[in-house]
């Protein structure tokens, strides 16, 4: 019984705890206009239209053949039914790593095949994905996540592989990151 009682405290307190390991000084900044991206599906999208329409964005870059960004897949999914309705705007930004990840067919149904049924774009030279700290602030992912409150600033970063529901021992860290985005959402929309 004690064993149960102190992981699921230990389960509480990282969760309570969970912050960004690489990017959590990009919080509170202002976030790069989205620029280079050929848009693929429910584009365009830019920070200055969200700030305009009043909308929160969700932006998580991702790549085909990723098994961070289809563990997070869902979550996203979820997410963009859940608040679309609320002013919640998701774009997946996918930033190439491979000559078939260029070809925009092999990304539509990179994307068809992760379910995904909002914005969906190819940064093929990385600038959008450069320009928010791929590289310099994150140095242990490229699959990076933004948070951008309806003035254009990020609140919340998520600095790479998986964030979701579920997923047994291991997970903890990936289950209270998504719990954390949803905290942070919340009084945004």
């Amino acid at each position: 019984m004690l064993v149960f009682v102190a992981a699921t405290m230990a389960s509480a307190a990282s969760t309570a705890d969970w912050s960004p390991r690489e990017g959590g000084e990009l919080v509170g900044r202002s976030a790069p206009e989205i620029e280079g991206v050929e848009w693929l599906s429910g584009g365009p999208v830019s920070v200055a239209q969200a700030r305009a329409d009043g909308s929160v964005l969700l932006m998580r870059f991702w790549l085909t053949e990723c098994p961070y960004c289809a563990a997070s897949a869902p979550a996203l999914n979820e997410m963009h039914q859940r608040y679309a309705e609320r002013g919640l705007v998701v774009v997946g930004i996918h930033h190439p790593k491979s000559e078939r990840a260029r070809n925009p067919d092999f990304v539509r149904a990179a994307a068809k095949d992760l379910g995904f049924d909002f914005a969906v774009g190819i940064d093929d030279e990385w600038k959008t994905v450069r320009a928010y700290g791929v590289g310099t602030a994150f140095r242990s992912f490229t699959s990076v996540s933004f948070l951008i409150d309806k003035t254009g600033v990020i609140r919340w970063v998520h600095d790479g592989g998986e964030f979701h529901r579920g997923g047994g021992q291991g997970h903890e860290r990936c289950n209270a990151a998504l719990e954390s985005l949803e905290r942070a959402l919340g009084p945004l929309l």
